[in-house]
């Protein structure tokens, strides 16, 4: 009762933002952008424009507009929340822009969307200059980059992070195998070991991708033309999962967990280590919670040393279809900007895409864990990116579950990973 108790939980004050996608769709209408679709013709036009974005589960996103609005009153952002569910989200965007109604002038999508949208003519290019510069971060500038073109402007990016109690553990493991040892002192003080996101859904795309990609193994080859996961490093790193659910150092009730669930599980100071985004810090820090000021943050563990986060974040689209795409180019460029990035930092607790805010002493001593994120950032690794990406993520999630839930061995369950792949990418 009491695990099912702490699922249960809402912990207040958190955001999980990183969008998720996992519903697959066969858009009609597909453009070539090069070739006479509306993001290959001049942008024009100047005023108020509509920002349709996921639920701002941080409640500061208007703040952020009310700023914009505030310094330009003939290029009002009008703020439209869609679905808290992610594959709303995408589905709503998608109706937008296969109708060519130019209804949401800019969305914000997962990173993992952009190259969909861009390779079907829904999104307007932006000057790399004006996005992509020096002081945005360069794993965010590759996820808003499709076919050598920048496509969106990088918001907000983000990378997991190890959290563990530090009250119980001196030293933060860097690799698996010396995580699982320290499991011996979970079990000493009656908590589970260790919590991530294990239920059928995008979240588990991650945290195998994490598994497999610390193990040194891939999905596709780096351009997405090839499946490259049937390989020793792919079974290494999943087989891990596998055997930590066998010997009981992760709880048989995280094949449920989604990200609020994990971080439920830490929360309530029954948990010793949690693989989530940095947004828990907040709730862990908060005036009685369980285990504030009983827990850290590190960089998550890989086989022989430090391991590879998933890359997370938001990229800002603007519609090929708006009619006032310059004054959305100039709105997402300005989300980018210090003044913007500072709120997101300090008030939404979200990650920058800013460097130079990473070693900011004001934004470290709101955020202390800004330098483990640097870190994990800087050795974090885009999921895989394709214009199919939907099919690929649901042949990594399902052939993932299958081997945690027992129904299959890790060896067939990567062979059938890389057959369903194959499909997958000749989508």
């Amino acid at each position: 009762m009491r695990r099912t108790q702490r699922i249960a939980m809402v912990a207040a004050g958190t955001a999980a933002v990183l969008a998720l996608a996992s519903c697959s769709s066969d858009a009609s209408g597909d453009a070539d952008p090069s070739d006479g679709s509306p993001a290959a013709e001049d942008a024009e036009g100047v005023g108020p424009i509509t920002f349709a974005s996921g639920k701002d589960l941080t409640g500061a996103m208007p703040q952020l507009i009310e700023m914009w609005n505030e310094m330009h009153p003939e290029q009002e952002v009008t703020f439209l929340e869609l679905s808290a569910s992610p594959d709303d989200q995408r589905t709503s965007f998608v109706q937008d822009f296969q109708a060519q109604s130019g209804n949401y002038d800019v969305v914000w999508g997962d990173v993992v969307w952009t190259s969909e949208f861009a390779a079907r003519g829904w999104l307007e290019p932006l000057d790399a200059e004006a996005v992509a510069g020096d002081d945005i971060l360069p794993a965010a500038i590759e996820s808003a980059t499709y076919d050598g073109q920048v496509w969106a402007a990088p918001f907000m990016t983000n990378a997991a992070l190890l959290f563990y109690r530090s009250d119980l553990i001196d030293t933060p493991p860097t690799t698996w195998a010396e995580l699982r040892e320290d499991c011996a002192i979970a079990e000493e003080n009656d908590m589970q070991c260790y919590a991530g996101q294990f239920a059928q859904y995008e979240g588990l795309t991650v945290n195998a991708a994490e598994a497999i990609t610390s193990a040194g193994g891939s999905f596709l080859s780096e351009d997405g033309t090839s499946v490259a996961v049937d390989s020793p490093e792919a079974r290494e790193g999943l087989q891990n999962l596998v055997d930590m659910f066998d010997e009981g150092q992760i709880d048989p009730a995280a094949i449920t967990f989604q990200e609020q669930e994990s971080a439920n599980a830490f929360l309530d100071g029954s948990t010793l280590f949690l693989r989530n985004w940095p947004y828990v810090y907040t709730a862990a820090s908060e005036e009685g919670s369980e285990i504030a000021g009983k827990f850290d943050m590190t960089v998550l563990p890989g086989i022989d040393g430090p391991g590879s986060s998933s890359l997370g974040g938001i990229n800002l689209g603007v519609s090929a279809f708006s009619e006032n795409k310059q004054t959305a180019k100039d709105w997402v460029e300005w989300m980018q900007s210090d003044e913007a990035q500072r709120v997101l930092v300090s008030v939404m607790n979200q990650a920058s895409v800013r460097t130079d805010l990473y070693t900011d002493p004001e934004m470290v001593e709101v955020s202390p864990y800004l330098p483990n994120l640097q870190e994990s950032l800087m050795n974090a690794v885009p999921r895989p990116r394709t214009p199919n990406y939907n099919a690929v993520s649901l042949a990594i999630q399902q052939n993932a579950y299958a081997a945690l839930q027992g129904d299959v061995s890790v060896d067939e369950a990567i062979t059938n990973m890389a057959a369903d792949l194959e499909l997958a990418i000749a989508e």
